[in-house]
């Protein structure tokens, strides 16, 4: 079997068989590496839409429910799209994420969220760890297309120089379009 013969499941919303109260949300990955082999063995890697964590999951262990895409409703706030749980989800997270970047304050603070430019949208960091002289940041999917910065990455520790502009420009903007 190879990997296009692996079935395009995508989008989902999943739980565990033995508990159905916890749901998530995330994208089976068919092009990882490992997608093949985990798939041969009955196991899919699933990437949550947020934080781009992947999970390992048995088909076996767990229930899932293909999520559609959507077009048509969208938040006035955010600019994402809210016509399905899937979306909702990453909305939400968004406004949390943006709720306690606002509460952090300004600067290079912990939970500072920036954006780099990339590409036709942005890629989406979140402060998780300020040192003396370096500081920690994690990627985050709020862009649609899940852009990444060609050397932020996926996030990790960085040289205070490095991340600091960043934050201040969070700031300068909220300042001017107050």
């Amino acid at each position: 079997m190879s990997k296009t013969d692996m079935p395009d499941i995508g989008r989902i919303k999943y739980w565990s068989k033995l508990n159905k109260k916890d749901v998530r949300f995330g994208e089976v990955q068919r092009w990882n590496d490992d997608a093949e082999k985990y798939w041969k063995e009955g196991k899919v890697l699933i990437e949550d839409p947020v934080t781009g964590q992947e999970t390992l999951a048995s088909l076996s262990d767990i229930e899932y429910e293909k999520m559609p895409y959507s077009w048509d409703e969208q938040d006035p706030d955010t600019y994402l799209p809210t016509g399905t749980e899937y979306d909702r989800y990453i909305n939400d997270a968004l406004k949390e994420h943006r709720r306690k970047s606002d509460e952090a304050g300004e600067g290079l603070v912990k939970d500072k969220m920036f954006t780099v430019p990339v590409a036709d949208g942005c890629a989406y960091y979140v402060v998780t760890k300020v040192n003396k002289k370096t500081c920690n940041i994690e990627w985050r999917g709020f862009c649609l297309d899940q852009w990444h910065d060609g050397t932020l990455g996926w996030g990790g520790s960085f040289p205070i120089h490095c991340i600091e502009h960043h934050c201040n420009w969070v700031d300068a903007r909220k300042k001017m379009f107050a």
